[in-house]
């Protein structure tokens, strides 16, 4: 069990108790009826805390056991959520109000202190208490980003804000361009509109993977508007798909699995599509096949580095040093790629031998990058301080 510590107080202690997870959870119904992201909150809530583990509700429990007390009509982060699991006898507050507290053995003693904002009995009780940021902390190692964790009240607070914390919070931090700066604002709306008519993230998925099919079937007969449009649409989709799991509760090993399956396998056959479009446009240079198998190479040399980083220091090379993140924004990968690609075929339209110089430009950019990561393995592996992300700092 790691020991959290903050400023304000002492290191949470342990003992043999508190080595085990809480799987029961008192969830405190709120007075109004609010809908979070298309559910009921109080089934949004069992969601919540039912992907970390915490499934059983109290009252189907007939001894005391470790226990998470929780208001429905609060709204944690994800980081919250999870460190208030992971730190035993300790209350959330915010302000005169309390939140939450897990407790290694549950009392209606307890669930009527939180229910009553009473502070001073949970601090009688022996509860450390704890804010947002004291409790988690603000790097989110998953999504390769800090952000302030928050906790906030339903009842005080309006929906479309935390749906809109809620989203920005499931958002990838260190992504490319395109992900990072075009589609946040479209996807918060498609996203909301996904949860209302209750489409699944799986379905979002599958209607991706036939725009990935559509793309290549138009890039292959140099069909480019077509292309790009069904390219790009799939793209957004893949932004889409994710938040809607993440904000919805719904995610699952199935659907992250179907949804980077597709992300890791579709790149090389659009490459492969882009090369085709331009062969069936005019004769094929020897020189175009060249960059073709660069491109593909690169593909798979890139992603071989990234995991051998991984292996090693447990941590993406996106995230090791600020450079690093910056280079995630325009590294050759499919958005990046794709977006020289278009502006190349773009000027086609006046100069006809642009697309032919636009997919050279993609080989050029896949081993300009290739060889930065490359670098960049090689520091860290050479490094004789220990390797961290500076995101963590």
């Amino acid at each position: 069990m790691n020991i959290r510590v903050n400023l304000k107080h002492a290191p949470v202690e342990t003992n043999p108790s508190d080595a085990c997870l809480p799987t029961c959870l008192s969830l405190l119904a709120s007075q109004d009826r609010h809908i979070l992201w298309g559910l009921n909150v109080e089934e949004w809530q069992r969601r919540s805390f039912s992907k970390i583990g915490i499934t059983t509700d109290i009252q189907d429990q007939t001894h005391a056991r470790a226990c998470i007390v929780h208001k429905a009509n609060w709204v944690l982060s994800s980081p919250v959520t999870l460190a208030l699991r992971d730190t035993p006898n300790v209350a959330l507050v915010v302000g005169d109000q309390a939140v939450s507290v897990h407790t290694s053995a549950y009392t209606h003693e307890i669930e009527k202190a939180v229910r009553t904002n009473d502070i001073e009995q949970l601090k009688k009780l022996g509860f450390h208490l704890y804010t947002p940021q004291e409790l988690a902390g603000d790097y989110n190692e998953s999504l390769r980003k800090r952000e302030t964790p928050f906790a906030l009240n339903m009842d005080t607070t309006s929906r479309q804000f935390i749906e809109q914390k809620l989203f920005d919070s499931s958002y990838k931090g260190i992504t490319d361009f395109v992900t990072k700066f075009v589609w946040p604002w479209p996807a918060f709306h498609v996203t909301r509109l996904c949860a209302h008519l209750k489409i699944s993230p799986n379905s979002v998925t599958t209607l991706s993977l036939v725009m990935v099919i559509a793309a290549f079937y138009f890039f292959m007969h140099g069909q480019w508007l077509a292309g790009f449009s069904a390219g790009w649409f799939m793209t957004f989709l893949d932004t889409v798909d994710g938040k809607l799991a993440r904000t919805t509760m719904s995610y699952s090993k199935w659907g992250h699995a179907y949804d980077h399956g597709i992300d890791l396998i579709h790149p090389p056959f659009w490459y492969f599509a882009w090369f085709a479009g331009l062969s069936y446009m005019d004769k094929t240079p020897v020189w175009l096949v060249m960059c073709l198998i660069l491109i593909l190479l690169g593909y798979g040399v890139d992603r071989l580095i990234e995991g051998l980083f991984i292996v090693r220091f447990k941590f993406h090379i996106h995230v090791w040093k600020p450079i690093d993140s910056f280079v995630r924004f325009i590294t050759a990968r499919r958005n990046p790629n794709m977006f020289i690609f278009m502006v190349a075929m773009s000027a086609s339209i006046i100069w006809p031998q642009a697309g032919y110089i636009g997919f050279a430009g993609v080989a050029i950019w896949v081993w300009a990058c290739i060889f930065f990561h490359i670098i960049r393995l090689a520091q860290a592996m050479l490094s004789n301080i220990p390797i961290r992300s500076w995101m963590s700092a």
